[in-house]
């Protein structure tokens, strides 16, 4: 890929266009300004913008199922998985690492943790004003790390929200709860409150999962003067069940956790005894709790029509608390490979920009100057069980500071919008690792030879900063015709976890950032009932950061190139389609990995007939593991009277590689279909809700780990994560 190539696109097609459209406008320019930086558009990206209006079309779904529905992005589901917590998304391919690839922001906040935590946080959909999907790096330029491939914005309503109560029942014991209340203290203030409360004995057998939520705003208004205030706060508590075992039986316990016997049941462990029905039925549950409160101040100074300065401040404190037992762990006798972790990260950031617009009848034109500054601290302890010593303790911290502007020119003559964008990002990161080999546990759990006393101190200071860059266009070809193009550079920090876990003899935390650069051209045509934005895109990365051999490690570049496609079309007053359709490839470019008796087993027939018996196999070419080629989404709803919808829809996800399998070897995990079946009805202040989910009860998974061990023993043999078979729910909401 080169800068130069994608320059002369850039040059050619503003100098070809000529054609104008009647009404000049600024690309993007969304409102609730204080909780977005796309008011200063960002040309040459594919962007989605997801209204309040449309997120009524997706009753009982969680926020990963909604976003999904849409181009380019996919979700991935382990441990509980439900009310999308355990799900991950991911944006253009990023596979195993796409948690930290794609940035989540509530209120343009990320929420993102240093380690590699998923975004565990329940938003009720009627509580959010919007969703700002990018994709691509274009993003980083506005947001900084982890925007590698796009970043997704929340935006919650802050006023005029209907005040409104709605109960939910539902299969695997779902019982659920949203809250919504408005108020006008007075002409200058207003306060907002949305809770939940949810509990659910999931479909799967000991995955129990209890949350509670609570979002409070409060606004306060005064001459040229906004202050808003967010608190936050999340609990929730969850069992989780291991994986069940597709393929091959090499160990006994592997007999209690078939996948073929049943898809829902709990990993209950077991043992390594000759009968293979002796299963350890009393082993401890595993579970993850996690805790999290934040405070958020945001203000907006309007200097005048044309110039406004935004300050935000913000505290996050959140604490998990879990325990993962081994496969020979019992109630009464702990297993000295057990794990007890607390581990608690809390930190606060301060932001503030300034944005200034010039308007007249050339051209209109928008600048954001911003400065980022963020602080993080990560304590994590780990135990044999919860009333034990401590065996290892990590200590971190990280500063992040930035400076950024983004910029988007509106041509009126030629109705030509052009963005560029710039950020310079620069982190220091150091941390501690204590071991205590006098600790229960912690001998077996490290091993003495392996491990010394730890305690060193590693500094990473990237002085040399990260750099994001942007530039891209749209031209309005016609009145409903636009043709985009835009180039973006990226980067993201290594996290936590990452750095932890980053070398055999646990004595660095250095990692090298993870690097990219891509670009997208596309189509918009907007016109009455038809709706099309379609893009091809490239992205290059280099140092990616993935897990192989151990270790955390820099990985050898990677290739990713598709197409996506949103369109929805409406047929009458009462009839509408909807849909979204997305084609990735994502390949290694470079690197070999090194045939041995702990990875293929040599001399064995998997070696000789699958790697040809080769002393090193290549990666070029090799598809990058987890990520289907062909996803796709359609749905058709109709207005059966006045007061009632009926919406079917249809999701496709397509076979792909399991994780481990990087030389693309194993059985893959298989594609599959879900229909989901919805009907609504609306009767004065009632709204009544019923659906079916997997309709034609089809039994999937979307998340699989291969062996490490690709020896004849072992292959074929994947440890999968089951989606959910055929259930319903019942929704009464009442507006007040």
């Amino acid at each position: 890929m080169t800068k130069k190539l994608v320059l002369s696109i850039f040059i050619l097609i503003t100098l070809i266009g000529n054609i104008s459209a009647e009404t000049p406008e600024i690309l993007i320019n969304p409102s609730s300004q204080e909780y977005t930086r796309l008011s200063s558009g960002l040309a040459g990206s594919n962007i989605t913008i997801i209204s309040k209006e449309d997120l009524k079309l997706y009753q009982n779904k969680t926020l990963p199922q909604i976003i999904e529905s849409y181009s380019g992005i996919s979700s991935r589901t382990t441990a509980t998985g439900y009310d999308g917590v355990y799900t991950t998304l991911d944006v253009r391919g990023f596979g195993e690492q796409s948690g930290s690839n794609t940035l989540i922001l509530i209120n343009g906040r990320r929420l993102n943790d240093i380690d590699m935590s998923t975004i565990n946080s329940h938003i009720p959909t009627n509580s959010i004003e919007r969703i700002e999907i990018i994709r691509g790096g274009s993003a980083a330029t506005l947001y900084g790390s982890g925007a590698v491939g796009g970043a997704i914005n929340i935006v919650t309503n802050n006023e005029d929200v209907n005040n409104s109560l709605k109960t939910s029942i539902g299969s695997y014991g779902n019982k659920s709860a949203d809250l919504s209340f408005f108020t006008k203290i007075n002409d200058q203030s207003s306060v907002s409150l949305h809770g939940s409360q949810t509990s659910n004995s999931n479909y799967r057998d000991a995955a129990d999962f209890d949350e509670s939520n609570i979002l409070l705003n409060t606004k306060y208004e005064v001459e040229n003067v906004s202050l808003n205030i967010d608190v936050m706060s999340m609990e929730n508590e969850k069992n989780l069940v291991g994986p069940r075992v597709k393929g091959g039986e090499v160990y006994n316990y592997h007999f209690c956790n078939r996948y073929e016997d049943s898809k829902t049941a709990r990993n209950i462990g077991g043992s390594y005894a000759e009968n293979g029905d002796s299963c350890n039925i009393e082993k401890r549950v595993d579970y993850a709790d996690t805790e999290m409160d934040s405070i958020n101040a945001s203000t907006i100074i309007l200097v005048n029509d044309l110039n406004k300065v935004f300050f935000n401040a913000g505290y996050r404190d959140k604490t998990d608390k879990s325990f993962f037992g081994a496969n020979a762990n019992t109630s009464s006798v702990p297993d000295d490979s057990d794990n007890y972790t607390v581990t608690t990260i809390d930190g606060n950031n301060f932001n503030t920009r300034y944005e200034t617009k010039q308007i007249n009848e050339a051209y209109s034109n928008i600048l954001n100057i911003g400065y980022d500054h963020g602080h993080f601290f990560y304590d994590s302890a780990k135990h044999r069980k919860e009333d034990e010593k401590m065996k290892e303790q990590v200590f971190a911290n990280l500063k992040i500071r930035s400076l950024y502007f983004q910029n988007t020119t509106y041509f009126n003559e030629t109705d030509l919008s052009v963005s560029l964008g710039y950020r310079d990002e620069k982190s220091i990161f150091g941390g501690r690792n204590t071991i205590d080999l006098t600790a229960p546990g912690a001998g077996t759990y490290y091993g003495e030879t392996f491990y010394p006393s730890i305690h060193n101190m590693t500094t990473h200071n990237n002085t040399a900063g990260d750099k994001a860059f942007n530039i891209g266009f749209e031209k309005k070809l016609n009145r409903d015709l636009s043709f985009y193009a835009g180039y973006a550079e990226s980067f993201r920090i290594p996290n936590i976890d990452e750095r932890v876990v980053s070398s055999s003899s646990k004595t660095t935390f250095d990692l090298e950032s993870q690097v990219s650069e891509g670009y997208d051209i596309g189509l918009r045509y907007f016109k009455d009932s038809l709706n099309i934005d379609a893009s091809y895109y490239e992205i290059d990365t280099t140092n990616e950061l993935q897990y192989r051999g151990g270790i955390n490690t820099n990985v050898d570049p990677i290739e990713r190139q598709g197409v996506d496609v949103d369109f929805d079309y409406t047929f009458d007053q009462s009839n509408k389609v909807r849909g979204s359709f997305s084609y990735t490839i994502a390949e290694f470019t470079a690197g070999t990995l090194i045939p041995g008796t702990s990875t293929y087993g040599t001399s064995t027939s998997t070696w000789l007939n699958l790697l040809g018996g080769v002393s090193s196999v290549s990666l070029v070419g090799k598809s990058v593991p987890l990520i289907s080629p062909i996803q796709f989404s359609i749905a058709y709803e109709t207005e059966v009277r006045k007061d009632l919808t009926l919406d079917v829809e249809l999701n496709y996800l397509d076979k792909k590689y399991a994780s481990n399998d990087e030389e693309n070897i194993e059985p893959q995990i298989p594609d599959y279909y879900f229909v989901n079946t919805y009907l609504s009805s609306v009767n004065n202040n009632y709204t009544l809700n019923f659906g079916i989910n997997n309709l034609f009860d089809e039994a999937a998974y979307d998340f699989a780990v291969s062996s490490t061990f690709h020896n004849d023993a072992h292959y074929g043999i994947s440890n999968v994560s089951p989606l959910p078979q055929r259930n319903l729910f019942f929704d009464l909401a009442y507006t007040f």
